[in-house]
């Protein structure tokens, strides 16, 4: 075996966790290349059977490559898209883009030699890039233009390696290197900038701005800033109120039809709330009056009565209480939570603590199922690092719908729907 050889399969198996046989088979099959990787891959298993899955895979793909059966650029390719539809950890900040112009090839070629995009998308060889300052390299990326003018581009995805590979941990508790990716995502059509990566959980002996999540997101930022001209943007702080605003959507219908049952007892519900007024003399200034608590109480036993939602698009929840000092560190938190992926509007949880979630009109953390074009999609929405943290679930004991693994047209559709709320 060449010299040559030996690298790139060294290199290959730098991307081992993403080395999957049926993602990369069925890659292979969407791009019409290496259509007999399946027969290469078993004569390679049956002379290599103390290796891993992912050893197998890097070295059928190795094999392809020296034998034609693929060329380096469908290589970088076949790379890129399993990446592409790994990385669903994503963090979003508003974009303002006016100031970079990609209005003809000649600017869009400025300005892709200002941020110092390679040449070639060829993301072996640019794992090893010497002499490079800075903590992350630019390895390839891919440009999504409008389908009506080719020359309107509408997003460019960065894909950026750590400058160093990363040990990580596996489930027998050994080590093992790999490179870290990193898709920086400038989105002209939705003016979003998305930073998109993997959990950090299983780096191991490593700096905070490499083994921690917001580390590594303050990191990337600076980064960001390295460039330009600059790409402008800002963190969407008030990213709870829009999670409260998707909430509020998504569980109108159910409100509606549980509100409209109990105003069936408005008169009752007025007369026991002044005798309870009368004997406890509750505070006057009180957040949520004696009449919402009630009320409340009743919803919860109305909303048993209500048909349930077995495929909830809201299945987990989490706010606090209201603060006037959004600084101050000492509040309550109301986690609902619903394990068998109901809705939790079938919970009396949910209608119990309505009136502190609607006093408060914030939420921290949403995790809802919601169906798309392209498949259902499992997602945990958080206000995290003082900006939208949107996560598609690789990885749930949601078993009832096909097809539930995320992918980048998932994502598509998810961000556009969100965007609604933001």
């Amino acid at each position: 075996m060449s010299t040559e050889t030996n690298d790139q399969l060294e290199n290959l198996m730098l991307f081992y966790p993403y080395l999957k046989k049926g993602e990369v088979a069925d890659k292979l099959t969407f791009m019409q290349r290496f259509s007999d990787f399946n027969e290469f891959y078993s004569k390679i298993r049956e002379e290599n059977e103390d290796d891993e899955t992912s050893q197998l895979v890097a070295k059928t793909l190795n094999q392809g490559l020296n034998e034609k059966k693929l060329s380096i650029e469908e290589l970088d390719d076949l790379l890129f898209l399993l990446l592409e539809d790994s990385l669903f950890n994503s963090y979003i900040f508003a974009l303002e883009p006016d100031n970079l112009d990609t209005s003809s090839p000649e600017k869009v070629n400025s300005l892709f030699n200002s941020w110092d995009l390679p040449e070639n998308n060829e993301l072996l060889n640019n794992i090893n890039r010497e002499g490079y300052s800075k903590d992350f390299i630019i390895c390839g990326y891919r440009l999504q233009s409008n389908t009506q003018d080719k020359n309107n581009i509408e997003s460019i995805r960065i894909l950026v390696f750590d400058k160093a590979t990363v040990e990580l941990s596996d489930k027998n508790g050994e080590s093992k290197e790999s490179v870290y990716p990193t898709i920086i995502e400038v989105d002209f059509s939705r003016r979003l900038l998305h930073i998109r990566l993997k959990d950090v959980d299983n780096i191991i002996n490593a700096e905070d701005k490499i083994r921690t999540m917001s580390g590594r997101i303050e990191n990337t930022l600076r980064y960001i800033d390295s460039f330009t001209p600059h790409i402008i943007y800002s963190k969407f702080e008030r990213f709870r109120s829009s999670l409260f605003k998707l909430e509020e959507n998504l569980l109108q219908e159910k409100r509606d039809l549980a509100f409209k049952k109990l105003k069936e007892f408005d008169n009752e519900i007025n007369e026991f709330s002044e005798s309870v007024t009368q004997k406890f003399n509750p505070p006057s200034d009180m957040d949520i009056s004696v009449k919402k608590y009630i009320s409340n109480g009743v919803l919860s036993v109305i909303a048993t009565t209500l048909n349930d939602s077995t495929v909830g698009d809201v299945v987990g929840i989490k706010f606090r209480n209201n603060q006037e000092d959004e600084s101050d560190r000492k509040y309550a938190e109301i986690t609902i939570s619903d394990k068998g992926f109901n809705c939790i509007s079938t919970n009396n949880l949910y209608w119990l603590n309505l009136p502190v979630l609607q006093n408060r009109k914030m939420v921290e953390f949403l995790k809802i199922i919601k169906s798309m074009e392209t498949g259902f999609v499992v997602a945990n929405l958080e206000f995290s690092i003082d900006t939208a943290n949107i996560r598609l679930l690789q990885r749930s004991s949601y078993e009832n719908a096909e097809h539930k693994k995320p992918t980048q047209e998932k994502y598509d559709d998810f961000i556009n729907y969100l965007c609604d709320f933001l």
